[in-house]
């Protein structure tokens, strides 16, 4: 299982601030630009889901979404919400070949450690659609570490993103970048990358 148990344990712990932090955000226009890639009905994984804000905005614009945490309380928080069952997995055990026409994995990929994250890339490859969409974003930085709250995070920067991107068959088709505040409360600055598969 690749998700680190430790960064597991303070989302449960902290599931409270997380849901305020999450209520005062802005409207998600990388979400916006990515429902705009995809067809109303398709299927979509919430890879990482959170508290499943994504999935709600997902299900009111027709789509059909799929939200996946390895959080148990993000799961009974966003199974509340959406009123439908979530499945507690993390990103090695996705498993599926040729089903989601997008995966949506937002601040969700930056925990996996640099060593796994081409094979993780390559399992969502495989669960894609033909010309599926994929969007992750990742924290801007270097190396590998934990952040003071004991979250474990990779950091990249965005030419050392698209290499890994083209290496596992994709193609990167639009690009954002900006600065936020986290659950931690410090300003970090953050890549998104929309991607289509093409191999």
């Amino acid at each position: 299982m690749s998700a680190d148990q430790k960064t597991l344990d303070i989302y449960n712990k902290y599931i409270t601030d997380y849901e305020k932090l999450i209520s005062k955000e802005l409207k998600d226009t990388n979400l916006d630009i990515f429902m705009k890639m995809i067809e109303r009905g398709g299927k979509v994984l919430d890879l990482g889901c959170g508290t499943g804000a994504a999935s709600r905005e997902l299900l009111k614009n027709g789509f059909v979404p799929y939200p996946v945490d390895a959080s148990l309380e993000m799961i009974r928080v966003a199974e509340a919400s959406l009123k439908i069952k979530l499945r507690k997995i993390s990103f090695d055990e996705i498993d599926e070949h040729d089903f989601y026409h997008a995966i949506w994995a937002n601040f969700s990929l930056l925990h996996i450690k640099k060593n796994q994250f081409s094979d993780i890339l390559k399992r969502l490859f495989f669960s894609l659609k033909e010309e599926g969409i994929l969007f992750f974003s990742l924290k801007r930085g270097v190396g590998e570490g934990r952040d003071k709250l004991g979250r474990f995070y990779s950091y990249y920067e965005k030419s050392e993103v698209e290499k890994i991107i083209e290496k596992a068959s994709f193609r990167t088709r639009r690009y954002s970048e900006g600065f936020s505040i986290g659950l931690a409360g410090d300003k970090e600055s953050w890549m998104g990358f929309f991607c289509k598969k093409i191999g």
